[in-house]
């Protein structure tokens, strides 16, 4: 049983054990499984708990998409900075927007939500609906250091006893 995740705002209910499960259970079922070192480093699974119209609820589960695979398939960008992925929380929020009928009521993702993207757009677009994550970059960082004591891998493969 993967652990309990920590909630933003703090004072949240429990996360659904159903999230976290359903991301493991993701990793799990990729072909080749998400879940060695090099593959919890570079992916980041999103889970949200959503309830349609006749208060049916249901998860939707989403990955993002790599540099590495981007690169693949379109080459590489024109200058570096332009190399970013496609984040989770993007890619599943963009999903939501275009189905008003579904209202989400939980979002699980494996890494907090990035300040620059992710944040913002979950603040505005999802506004009432509590997050749930096990790594935070910030949280793994020495004074004076840019590099974390612990990578989202390590944090990953404890919360998921792997």
């Amino acid at each position: 049983m993967p652990k309990i995740p920590i909630s933003k705002p703090i004072d949240s209910s429990r996360c659904d054990p159903r999230l976290p499960l359903e991301a493991l259970a993701y990793r799990k079922k990729q072909n080749p499984p998400l879940v060695t070192y090099d593959y919890l480093r570079a992916f980041n699974i999103t889970v949200w708990l959503y309830r349609d119209r006749q208060g049916v609820q249901g998860v939707h589960v989403t990955a993002n998409i790599t540099i590495e695979e981007l690169i693949r398939k379109f080459g590489p960008a024109e200058t570096p900075d332009a190399e970013v992925g496609i984040h989770s929380e993007g890619i599943a929020g963009e999903w939501f927007l275009k189905k008003p009928h579904l209202t989400v009521l939980q979002i699980f993702t494996e890494r907090i939500p990035c300040p620059n993207m992710c944040a913002p757009m979950l603040t505005r677009y999802f506004p009432e609906v509590p997050w749930y994550y096990y790594y935070d970059r910030r949280s793994w960082i020495n004074k004076g250091s840019i590099t974390p004591i612990k990578s989202a891998a390590d944090i990953l493969k404890s919360a998921y006893e792997l």
